[in-house]
């Protein structure tokens, strides 16, 4: 078994560029942020950027809990690969994941510098610290199935397989963590009401609003909307625009992961012409 490594400080891109890293060092499994990612699909583990603290994080990213642990060994013992890819903020910290799942130490540390540019390297900066946005190794579907609140947004990378011309796509995670270097991010319910009717007064269509209700599930917020919309607007349209309207704001301007929008048409105004 040949064990590799990625280097880089936080927020540097390495999570990014790992799957096309893995590909070209023949490595079928990656070990990123407490997970275990066997090329399209997560075999276990728990990931670091779900954890409420940063201490919490590094636990997690060290496999410091021992069940986690014993099950992400067994799962790497399963898969049997030829090839593994660690990540880490440093060369201390891959050699730490490596000893702590029973791996060899790492046969080559790559730097992230030796991959990515300064350009791209201030550029993935500024979107974990800007802009809150995380990559997980893994297509969106892989990351819904465990934690579906914290997905962004899916993006595809662009393979050209070595001698030869087809081009092929594979697919990572946009998400935003629990926890960040910046703090714990709370919205009061009051706040979130107030959020929703500023955002829908003034919309054509509506007339006015009955009452927001708040909910709070594991997977992102419920909203329930309850309106008072115009006669002869197209209720089913209307419906469709509020929701994405509320998803819009909240999901990808405030930050809050959204599960439910469900609007109610409680009344209808006549207009005054």
């Amino acid at each position: 078994m040949h064990v590799y490594a990625l280097v880089g400080s936080s927020g540097t891109g390495k999570s990014h560029r790992a799957v096309r890293l893995a590909y070209e060092l023949h490595c079928s499994i990656i070990i990123d942020d407490g997970l275990i990612i066997e090329e399209n699909r997560i075999l276990t583990g728990t990931s670091a950027k779900k954890a409420p603290s940063r201490l919490g994080a590094i636990r997690t990213a060290l496999f410091q809990d021992d069940l986690h642990q014993q099950q992400c060994q067994e799962a790497i013992r399963q898969a049997n690969p030829s090839g593994i890819l660690i990540l880490g903020t440093s060369d201390g910290m891959v050699n730490r994941i490596a000893e702590r799942l029973g791996l060899p130490a790492p046969e080559k540390i790559i730097q992230i510098e030796d991959i990515a540019s300064d350009a791209e390297i201030r550029k993935a900066r500024y979107n974990r610290s800007q802009r809150g946005r995380h990559v997980v190794p893994a297509p969106a579907l892989e990351v819904k199935k465990t934690w579906r609140g914290a997905l962004i947004d899916p993006i595809r990378i662009l393979f050209r397989k070595k001698g030869h011309e087809r081009k092929t796509w594979t697919e990572q995670s946009v998400v935003r963590p629990t926890f960040t270097s910046l703090g714990n991010l709370s919205i009061s319910t009051p706040a979130i009401i107030a959020a929703v009717t500023h955002q829908l007064q003034g919309m054509a269509g509506v007339h006015g609003i009955d009452d927001v209700e708040v909910d709070h599930l594991d997977e992102g917020m419920s909203l329930d909307v309850k309106i008072h919309a115009e006669y002869g607007i197209a209720l089913h349209h209307l419906g469709h625009s509020i929701q994405q309207a509320l998803r819009q704001v909240f999901d990808e301007s405030i930050g809050v992961p959204v599960a439910a929008v469900n609007v109610t048409f409680t009344k209808l105004h006549l207009s005054d012409r």
